[in-house]
């Protein structure tokens, strides 16, 4: 299931409408509409607000989100493969970290060298670790 899938069946089983949405979350209609078209993909900022609007976390939001257009990744974007080569995040970094972390389309910039990688990835372990101790 594409993410734009899974936000709006989450919506529809929360009976809201995208005005409800808009609302709770502050986010615009036009732009949630983008999100579920798969027009645009969310930063995990937005995943955050969305999730927080239907009381839940983004972790379960991403739950049976498959790899954005099913690709099979021959080479990384810039920096990824010396971050996740790096012996003191290596052993973390599984298959689904990486889907995970290369599907995110970071709003503005994406990581472009190792460093970068790190930070987003502990930004986003921080967050989804969190969520899963109001659990």
């Amino acid at each position: 299931m594409k993410l734009g899938e899974r936000l709006r069946l989450i919506r529809k089983e929360n009976q809201l409408t995208l005005k409800d949405l808009s609302q709770l979350a502050g986010l615009s209609v036009p732009y949630l509409s983008d999100m579920e078209r798969g027009v645009v993909n969310p930063s995990i900022d937005t995943l955050q607000k969305v999730a927080k609007a239907y009381n839940t976390t983004v972790k379960k939001l991403l739950i049976n989100v498959e790899e954005l257009d099913e690709l099979e990744y021959t080479t990384y974007p810039e920096g990824f493969e010396a971050f996740i080569k790096d012996p003191e995040y290596s052993y973390e970094i599984d298959d689904d970290w990486k889907e995970l972390l290369i599907n995110i389309n970071f709003r503005g910039k994406q990581p472009s060298n190792k460093r970068e990688w790190i930070e987003v990835y502990l930004s986003l372990r921080r967050i989804l670790s969190s969520g899963e101790k109001n659990e």
